[in-house]
């Protein structure tokens, strides 16, 4: 038993419910196993085909009416194997006949196992069905297009066309949701082709450093991109938006964990589909992720550093198989011929209801109180990676003794003579003489240059030794010669 409770200013409403009526497919021929087109315990217009208007006990008797009201709400409930009650969702009074006139039964008289409140919905096409009065020898609902009663004998036919009523179903409302998603299974093996490397900063970012020291700085800044995700399936795999059913998605969080995608996205992507033309349906969503980039820069002495920040751009078009879970909500009878409203239905009423939206619900599969849909798309991403990636770039060196301009005489101006004073030292207009050549690339003192200036100190002090060795013996020979003319004189 179900309660439900009301609080509303200066009243307490308690409303109790029984079980619900199970939605079983109404038994309208006796060799049909799989013919869902009527099903029990939600609520119908009962229209009658030659004159267009509807069922209605908005009265003493029941007769037919344009005008709407509640009193042209009916619900079928099972009385016995193919034989049910016709209840009207507002009295929770059972479609009553004495063989010729029809009426709303009274409250003592209202009962499931009344003989003259069972019927037998008979189909005679597609969704065009006869209603047969069980106690009255299987004679049809007829009306004239204002009373209705029992059929005569002589006017009984499957085939009278004043005798034609159709069943519409009301007050449901359809959920389908596409959701678990499957991509193919190479599908993070091959994501680098659908990677390029993009630039995060809006504009350039330089850290120059004219001195002779090392200069530090922090970058921190906060860049913001646009991502966007389209998904699309074709309608022939799926069935259209209407005012009955609404089409949304849940896409799961772990495509972006296989594609590594920034996102704000935690639990994935839930939305509707709203397009009813076109050929399929196409839903885009877009979000701003943001990135902080905070990094320490260290700028060498007389060094401009660029500053550069990349992350990766994902563009790619993932065909998937999923599933449309569908799950409803009606007005249902309970199994005291009252109505719960927009409460969940069974797995039957979705059935009946697919067929309404002109699905072929055949192909189907049930899990519990849902039907699950097999279909097909296409999820294309623009979007951008987690991590970025910062680097420190060096872009011009500085000189160490940057130029100056020539210092050239101004004759317009006294204060700088074309001549330099001599008694000025240092003075600014003494003439610049030029350095003495700088042989960088002659070293003095490596070992080629030690042994060329040891051999040549070599070869002076032989000299020297020869020329003194030649002088004595010049001496030498003088002194002989005077000894031998003085012993010979």
């Amino acid at each position: 038993m179900k309660i439900k409770t009301y609080f509303l200013p200066f009243l307490f409403i308690t409303h109790t419910y029984c079980a619900l009526i199970p939605n079983n497919r109404v038994i309208i021929n006796s060799d049909s196993t799989q013919d869902f087109n009527l099903v029990e315990g939600i609520t119908y217009k009962i229209v009658h085909l030659k004159s267009g208007l509807n069922l209605d006990s908005n009265s003493n008797n029941i007769h037919v009416s344009s005008s709407f009201n509640p009193y042209q709400y009916w619900s079928l409930r099972k009385a016995n194997e193919n034989e049910y009650n016709i209840v009207c969702a507002v009295s929770s009074m059972n479609l009553d006949g004495n063989g010729q006139e029809t009426y709303a039964s009274k409250p003592g008289d209202n009962s499931v196992s009344n003989p003259y409140q069972r019927w037998a919905i008979k189909k005679v096409n597609n969704d065009t069905y006869n209603i047969v009065h069980v106690n009255s020898e299987s004679r049809n609902l007829d009306s004239n297009g204002q009373e209705v009663y029992i059929s005569s004998y002589e006017n009984n036919s499957e085939n009278n066309i004043y005798q034609h009523w159709s069943f519409e179903p009301s007050n449901y409302k359809l959920n389908a949701v596409v959701m678990d998603f499957e991509y193919p299974p190479d599908l993070k093996q091959k994501l680098d082709r659908y990677k390029t490397r993009t630039n995060l900063l809006s504009g350039s970012l330089v850290i120059n450093n004219p001195t002779n020291g090392t200069i530090e700085q922090t970058v921190d800044k906060t860049e913001k991109k646009s991502s966007s995700y389209t998904l699309k399936i074709r309608k022939s795999e799926s069935f259209k938006v209407t005012k009955n059913i609404g089409v949304s998605f849940d896409i799961g969080r772990t495509i972006f964990g296989i594609l590594g995608l920034h996102t704000g996205f935690q639990g994935g992507i839930k939305n509707e589909f709203n397009s009813t033309h076109e050929e399929e349906y196409k839903k885009s969503v877009k979000e701003l992720v943001s990135y902080r980039i905070r990094q320490k820069v260290e700028a060498p002495p007389l060094t401009s550093i660029m500053v550069n920040s990349s992350v990766d751009k994902i563009n790619i078009d993932i065909p998937f198989k999923a599933k449309i879970r569908v799950t409803g909500k009606a007005d249902r009878l309970d199994e005291y011929g009252r109505i719960v409203p927009m409460t969940d239905v069974d797995a039957n009423a979705l059935r009946y209801y697919l067929q309404k939206e002109y699905y072929d619900a055949k192909v189907v599969a049930e899990e519990g109180n849902s039907l699950i849909i097999t279909t097909n798309g296409n999820f294309k991403i623009d979007g951008y990676g987690f991590n970025a990636l910062v680097e420190a770039i060096p872009i011009k060196n500085y000189p160490s003794n940057p130029p100056s301009p020539p210092n050239l005489p101004n004759p317009t101006d006294p204060s700088n003579p074309s001549n330099p004073d001599p008694n000025v030292p240092n003075s600014p207009n003494s003439p610049a003489y030029p350095n003495p050549p700088n042989y960088s690339d002659h070293n003095p003192f490596s070992e080629a240059s030690v042994m060329f200036y040891f051999a040549i100190y070599l070869m002076m002090v032989f000299s020297i030794f020869a020329l003194l060795t030649l002088f004595v013996y010049k001496l030498w020979t003088h002194f002989a010669n005077r000894r031998d003319r003085v012993y010979l004189g």
